[in-house]
């Protein structure tokens, strides 16, 4: 893996702070924080620069919230000046990452996402006679900081953007142990948890010689013609993480089936020439819709927004080229 250079100036050029801060903005320009930091960008941006070459920086504590759909979790918040500090980051650093990514890696990356990955998963689908699908028990939370950083170390060779790299992976999240954990948020977290597991994508590609293979984040899918030989790989997979990432699968959520059965991935159900909801899914995307209706009704959103999270909701029928719509009339 070849280090990059040249990336500290990239992250504080005036010019990619403010563009950095304008990412972060978009869509939240009415949220009062947000619009304090905007508003006083003459000065704030220049204080933020100065900090960040002098080594001075130091993020602010989080603030979380629960959500519960589709499951449980924790959002971590971090403010909105630490938000520019990560858009500035990723603006640098993530084409470096997507360089070194597999091309069956598809999340939070441009021109890939869960559709084109449902696409792949199809032709796999079709090609092959059984499938593995595994994802790894509580990634974020599980992200071995140390080990992180080494590989971080191994892409970036400028001492200061690691000495930044190091502030934010090592800021404390409130609820996670210490040394591990990602907060769930941070746009920097998604591009870290990419290339946390990228050495698995190419030890299963190169060295195993897996043909049908896709990863969305800590969601694995492989295919063969062999039940045994998926039924191996799993274990060895598994041995793999905890030795080399300090990760494990989830028992439960690891299987061994027939393309026929159809496998469950990306709240979807993958046949070799079928796609369906998963009922689970179906069900909750529907009652969001009821639910942004009312609001519509109400006078909280406006009909432009309402048009917008129907389209939103509705992205994969329309992308997919098949299904029903969300909703009958």
């Amino acid at each position: 893996m070849r280090s990059a250079g040249g990336l500290f100036e990239i992250v504080t050029d005036p010019g990619a702070l403010h563009a950095a801060m304008r990412r972060a903005a978009r869509g939240k320009r009415d949220r009062p924080g947000v619009r304090r930091f905007v508003n006083s960008a003459d000065v704030g941006l220049p204080r933020l620069r100065a900090e960040l070459l002098a080594g001075d920086y130091r993020p602010l504590p989080y603030s979380q919230f629960q959500v519960l759909d589709p499951k449980p979790r924790t959002i971590s918040c971090a403010d909105f000046r630490d938000r520019v500090v990560h858009h500035a980051v990723c603006g640098a650093l993530a084409p470096v990452i997507d360089r070194r990514l597999v091309a069956d890696n598809f999340a939070c990356r441009t021109g890939k996402g869960s559709h084109r990955a449902l696409h792949r998963a199809m032709s796999f689908a079709r090609r092959h006679t059984y499938f593995l699908k595994t994802d790894v028990r509580r990634y974020y939370d599980s992200v071995d900081h140390g080990v992180l950083l080494a590989k971080l170390a191994r892409l970036v060779r400028e001492r200061r953007l690691l000495a930044l790299l190091e502030t934010i992976v090592l800021h404390p999240v409130p609820g996670q142990a210490p040394g591990k954990g990602l907060p769930i948020g941070n746009l920097t977290s998604q591009w870290f948890a990419n290339l946390y597991l990228d050495e698995v994508d190419h030890w299963l590609k190169e060295e195993r010689r897996v043909r049908g293979y896709i990863r969305y984040m800590d969601d694995l899918a492989l295919w063969a013609d062999s039940k045994a030989f998926l039924c191996a790989l799993a274990g060895d997979l598994d041995a793999r993480l905890r030795d080399r990432l300090r990760l494990e699968l989830k028992r439960e959520g690891t299987f061994v089936a027939p393309v026929t059965e159809g496998m469950p991935f990306l709240g979807f159900r993958v046949y070799p020439r079928l796609l369906r909801h998963r009922a689970s899914r179906l069900r909750r995307r529907r009652r969001l819709l009821r639910a942004r209706e009312a609001a519509w009704a109400r006078g909280e959103i406006s009909s432009d927004e309402l048009a917008a999270s129907a389209r939103a909701m509705d992205g994969a029928r329309r992308f997919l080229g098949f299904g029903a719509p969300l909703v009958r009339r």
